[in-house]
């Protein structure tokens, strides 16, 4: 099924949508006879599917803030007529107005996520998860995540940058005395304001400690980490019970990396000097060498809607070189048509390459060049 095929929309009217959508589906008599026509909005794509979502959780943060109004109490002794009657109608779209209003304020405050834009900043670190307000004076922790497909980058109230990766999720922490992450899932790259406090991010076994300073941490299957260092200094320290033959705690210099594994018994931390072929991925570019189409396609599709796959073993096995965008599935597609000479079969399940177009291709071929 082809996704997202709208003509484009005006600047925030999916999103005006999709709060509006979350009002109705909040209202038990509404959501009851407008269900299909819901489904139906839902169904149009990915882009509607994730801006319902981003209100749905902004709307979460957003109403710890301030609640709606409650609808004026009837006086004890009214008797439901049409004045009653139409007076409820009345406060029922005044509520749901008010609802609509405090879901967009939220969006607009939660990074500015529904509105798409490729850097947000993050104001209030105190208004994400974590506990009711008035519960502890400890602010509570903010999550920041992307979605599949998504590379974006975020600043934080204290000037730091993150840039996460598809399909990445980070917990911030920040008090008085110190500045606490922890990455959940996939990768972050880190670009660290200098100030007193400490940074420390979290990962499977292991700690990143950085004043000042550009690295990664990349958190991969079995909670095993991989952390590069762009620039400055950063001590990596495993929670790992150590020896003396396997410290606890090493030094990274710029271009080197050092890797975690998630192992019950103490493992040596061996820096070595980090691969330079993925350095400017939070552009969503990497240089590759002598590397399989096959292997090209599965870290291409870690970022797409509609994956890229070789019609035959042979095309999986041709090896190419170059400087590739792998967030544009189709893009990326062309281009290696054209360096190849292959092929592009796009259909509504798969962007295929192959050696020529078939007699009946399963949807537009592009011939080779």
């Amino acid at each position: 099924m082809m996704e997202d095929t709208d003509p484009p929309r005006r600047h925030g009217q999916l999103r005006e949508e999709a709060a509006d959508w979350f009002a109705i589906m909040r209202n038990p008599e509404e959501a009851e006879t407008r269900r299909k026509e819901f489904e139906a909005w839902l169904a149009r794509g990915a882009l509607h599917r994730a801006a319902y979502n981003r209100i749905a959780e902004a709307y979460s943060i957003g109403k710890r803030l301030k609640d709606p109004p409650e609808d004026d109490a009837l006086p004890s002794d009214a008797a439901p007529g049409d004045d009653i009657r139409q007076s409820l109608s009345r406060s029922k779209t005044k509520k749901r107005a008010v609802l609509i209003l405090a879901m967009l304020g939220a969006v607009a405050l939660v990074a500015q996520w529904a509105a798409g834009s490729p850097s947000d900043d993050i104001k209030h670190p105190s208004l994400a998860i974590g506990s009711a307000p008035g519960a502890s004076d400890r602010p509570a922790q903010l999550k920041i995540a992307t979605a599949i497909g998504e590379i974006r980058s975020f600043r934080l109230n204290d000037g730091s940058v993150i840039a996460l990766d598809t399909n990445s999720l980070v917990l911030v922490d920040f008090d008085a005395e110190r500045r606490s992450l922890h990455l959940l899932r996939g990768r972050a790259r880190f670009t660290v304001a200098h100030e007193r406090r400490p940074f420390a991010v979290h990962a499977g076994r292991g700690t990143v400690t950085a004043r000042g300073t550009i690295f990664d941490v990349n958190l991969l299957p079995d909670n095993h980490i991989v952390v590069r260092l762009v620039r400055g200094a950063v001590d990596v320290t495993t929670d790992t019970p150590t020896t003396e033959r396997a410290p606890a705690t090493v030094r990274l210099s710029p271009g080197q990396q050092v890797e975690l594994r998630d192992a019950p018994t103490p493992l040596a931390l061996e820096v070595v000097k980090a691969q330079a072929n993925d350095s400017d991925w939070p552009d969503g570019l990497k240089e590759y060498r002598n590397v399989r189409l096959g292997d090209l396609f599965a870290e291409a599709n870690r970022y797409a809607d509609i994956p890229l796959v070789g019609t035959t073993p042979d095309i999986d096995d041709v090896r190419v070189s170059g400087h590739f965008r792998i967030t544009d599935s189709a893009r990326l597609a062309r281009n290696l048509g054209d360096v190849l000479g292959l092929a592009v079969i796009s259909g509504p399940n798969s962007i295929a390459l192959a050696r020529r177009c078939p007699a009946h291709p399963k949807g537009n071929c592009r011939p080779p060049s």
